[in-house]
């Protein structure tokens, strides 16, 4: 992952900083954006929905003090420095490095970090993109980093009223969720736990190909009925599995795609 730093005056100009976050599951997405960024191979997710809390925990590449003095404010990210970086092959998900300056606007944000190499971990508070506290924290022993939302919504009635009211909608949304990020990074490791009951949700183990878990979570039975895609033309490149047209996958609820 590249420092993080602000975007010059002619790229924010051009381009839209804040991300819209209209649900708990967007939080969750973009947080685990933000941990697959930073190179990590594990990723772990949390939830009380009836608390409004997630926490994200990796084992990325961290974050350095001075790349965390910056995190959460405006037009600050380590995914774009010029226009030019918007149309070009890029392994990362987009510009969004502000997704957390987004977060801070509904939510209390905590932020434990340990980068690769650095004697110290740091911890950082941030709400309404304006840093509450920042210091050293030793909590974390191992390279990494965990963001804790709390009271999320808190200044949206309209939408934390329509998350608590349907709190098993929302753990299947972020179920939903997490299973489609992990059926394009199947060398990752994801697990999904909801903290009020306890239950783990989701557990994804790494593997070299998505079949296990697209077999696994869809109920596929036979592994003959899906053929393997894996064509190239120049910088497009398609590849996954698909079902002939004779097969019993007629509803959309079973097609994923993912353009990146």
């Amino acid at each position: 992952m590249g420092s993080i730093k602000p975007l010059p005056d002619a790229v924010r100009s051009s381009v839209r900083s804040a991300t819209i976050l209209f649900d708990l599951t967007r939080v969750v997405e973009e947080l685990i954006f933000n941990s697959l960024d930073a190179a990590a191979s594990k990723v772990s997710v949390f939830l009380s929905v009836g608390s409004s809390y997630v926490k994200v925990v990796d084992d990325g590449s961290g974050i350095s003090r001075d790349g965390l003095v910056l995190l959460g404010e405006r037009y600050v990210t380590s995914k774009l420095n010029h226009l030019s970086d918007l149309d070009a092959a890029s392994s990362s998900f987009g510009f969004r490095g502000e997704a957390l300056a987004s977060v801070s606007d509904v939510a209390l944000v905590e932020i434990v970090t340990k980068a690769y190499g650095r004697p110290n971990g740091y911890r950082k508070v941030i709400k309404g993109s304006k840093c509450l506290y920042l210091g050293i924290d030793d909590d974390r022993k191992d390279t990494g980093t965990t963001v804790v939302v709390r009271d999320l919504f808190y200044n949206q009635p309209v939408r934390k009223k329509q998350m608590l009211s349907g709190p098993k909608k929302v753990l299947h949304s972020v179920k939903k969720c997490v299973f489609r990020i992990a059926l394009v990074h199947p060398m990752v490791y994801f697990n999904l736990i909801d903290i009020e009951s306890e239950d783990e949700l989701l557990s994804v183990h790494p593997s070299s190909s998505p079949l296990p878990l697209l077999m696994s979570g869809l109920g596929i039975e036979d592994c003959a009925c899906l053929q393997k895609l894996n064509a190239s033309d120049g910088s497009l490149k398609l590849s996954g599995y698909i079902s002939g047209p004779c097969d019993d996958f007629t509803s959309k609820a079973f097609q994923y795609v993912c353009i990146h």
